[in-house]
């Protein structure tokens, strides 16, 4: 660029000074660019200051006219000439009243200045400072806000915010605001000749509305050098309007469908019987329209399970089964449940006037698995919701942990440790033992099975086994890990060695798996299934099935065992391998 068009500010279009130009505005700033030196004939120098605040719609015309530089849109905490303490979280302008868009606080003490988003803005999207000065969106899951303390050479440290303006602008939207930037750039150009600065002396223009530039220039006489030294004062005030309406589908807040009805999208087609016929679904939730329209059996649909795994993967998003197969799925923030259920067939079913709730571009993900109806309604998810007769039929984890918490309380009871510690899966990984594998996949076995390893073998203390052995009678091989000390303990409690083996060997089967998980390559888990009392032509949700009851009984049966059964007086001395 030019040095004339420079000091013109042809180029205030950019980033620092439009707030409508790229994603991000920077709405308080101080920045200082220096090229060259001062006493040189090339030599430039910027300065540009940026603040900002919000007030009410219906004055923004107002503030923007009264707000003519940075400085008007200052925000003081302290103790004014009136004896009342000032928070800083408001001030008038004229007939106006501003707001301040950032936290801005300066310690009276250590003066350690400390820069954050307006506590109204970080409350309206629920923004999460995983990194220091980072604000990230809890649903769209990306960077929303982002401040810093700037270090510079010559001047104080100074606050730096910069702001999504989709967000901003939702924000603004949702409180009626609009928001005020003032802006003031100095700029500074050496020059050999007069004319090469393109300004004039003493000039001031108005390119736009609440936009100024004045421009003035040293003659080389009074910069004691050969040069002359244009400057130019740009002061430029912008106003941001909100949003036509809040964005709804993106906030983590719960929000009312009656007031804010889908309407005017194209809604997405489900499968909705055993033709393929398609259909859009209704607004209304009464399961009776859905029948009479003949949506779904009993208003229920079917889906391929795979639209599950957005559920599992996705922050905030959420699900969990209840029981075996059925459970309910959440997006984020209270945004809608759906209840669902995963059939004898492996289809996912689920309500369709929960999905009818959802935003249209949820509908259309769970649109994106409609499958044709294959097998029945989800038997527990029918029996609970449309029968009100829900079966017994205990969740995945809920087995685990009442046969942990029935071995542990056993051990404790009779030989005064304590086996197991209280560390247990994420949360993620509890959903996806209680969910089970989405396909015909015996990779999903072995991962699941890893996992349920680690919550109960892991956590099995090795110590607390010894103890046990050594208080039934007998010292062991310091080399024995978990499953072989039960193993021991059951057979000093007078079982033969088949019988522990046979307790045990799901364990060994569940070890197996998880070694399987560990390794690339083709699984076979002909050996693993075989220990656990099926077979490997089990489908794969069967599989992970036949392997929670396996070892949830067995773990049972192993504390019923240390329960009743007493010391054998002439164990077999044989450690097992």
């Amino acid at each position: 660029m030019n040095l004339d068009q420079w000091l013109r500010y042809e180029d205030r279009i950019n980033a620092h000074f439009n707030p409508f130009h790229g994603a991000e505005i920077n709405l308080v700033d101080f920045h200082v660019q220096e090229d060259g030196s001062f006493d040189q004939p090339t030599w430039r120098k910027e300065e540009w200051l940026i603040r900002s605040a919000i007030t009410p719609v219906h004055d923004a015309a107002l503030v923007a006219e009264l707000a003519r530089s940075p400085d008007y849109l200052e925000f003081e905490q302290g103790w004014s000439c009136a004896d009342k303490f000032d928070f800083g979280n408001h001030r008038r302008l004229g007939d106006a009243v501003i707001y301040p868009i950032s936290d801005i606080f300066l310690h009276p003490i250590s003066k350690i200045l400390a820069v954050s988003p307006s506590k109204d803005f970080c409350r309206y999207h629920a923004l999460e400072e995983r990194e220091a000065g980072k604000y990230y969106h809890p649903v769209a899951e990306i960077l929303v806000a982002q401040c810093s303390v700037v270090e510079h050479t010559i001047f104080d440290p100074t606050p730096k915010v910069v702001i999504h303006r989709d967000f901003l602008r939702d924000f603004l939207s949702a409180g009626e605001m609009s928001l005020i930037i003032s802006v003031v750039v100095n700029r500074f150009a050496n020059s050999e000749a007069e004319a090469d600065l393109g300004i004039m002396q003493n000039d001031e223009i108005q390119p736009e509305e609440h936009e100024s530039i004045c421009t003035s220039i040293q003659s080389p006489e009074t910069t004691h050098g050969k040069f002359f030294r244009g400057r130019s004062i740009l002061l430029r005030t912008l106003i941001v309007d909100p949003c036509d309406e809040p964005r709804y589908d993106r906030s983590p807040w719960y929000f009312s469908r009656i007031e804010h009805p889908i309407e005017h999208q194209e809604l997405p087609l489900f499968i909705v019987d055993d033709e393929g016929t398609k259909k859009k679904l209704l607004p209304s939730g009464d399961l009776n329209a859905y029948m009479r329209n003949g949506i779904g059996q009993y208003g229920y649909l079917w889906f391929r399970a795979e639209v599950l795994r957005k559920y599992l993967n996705t922050p905030r998003y959420s699900i969990y089964f209840c029981m075996r197969n059925w459970g309910q799925a959440s997006l984020p923030g209270e945004r809608g449940e759906i209840d669902v259920g995963i059939n004898s067939l492996g289809l996912v079913t689920a309500f369709a006037p929960d999905i009818a709730q959802l935003p249209a571009e949820e509908q259309a993900y769970w649109a994106s698995f409609s499958s044709y109806p294959s097998g029945e309604v989800c038997e527990e998810l029918f029996q609970t919701r449309m029968q009100c007769n829900p079966p017994l039929s205990p969740s995945t984890t809920e087995l685990i942990r009442e046969a942990r918490d029935c071995l542990g309380a056993v051990v404790e009871s009779r030989f005064g440790v304590e086996l197991f510690d209280t560390n247990e899966p994420s949360e993620k990984e509890r959903a996806m033992l209680s969910v089970g594998p989405l396909l015909n996949d015996f990779s999903e076995v072995a991962t699941l099975a890893k996992i349920l390893y680690k919550w109960i073998f892991e956590t099995m203390s090795i110590p607390a086994l010894r103890t046990v052995c050594l208080t039934l009678g007998q010292e062991v091989d310091s080399k024995l890990r978990q499953i072989k000390l039960l193993e021991k303990g059951l057979i000093l409690i007078g079982l033969s060695i088949e019988e522990s083996r046979g307790l045990t060997a799901p364990f060994a089967g569940l070890y197996d798996l998880r070694i399987v998980d560990a390794h690339i390559g083709s699984i076979d888990i002909d050996a693993s299934m075989s220990l656990m009392g099926g077979s490997s032509q089990t489908q794969a949700r069967g599989a992970w099935g036949l392997c929670v009851d396996s070892v949830t009984r067995n773990l049972n049966e192993i504390a019923a065992q240390f329960r009743t059964n007493q010391p054998s007086e002439n164990p077999d001395s044989e450690d097992g391998c």
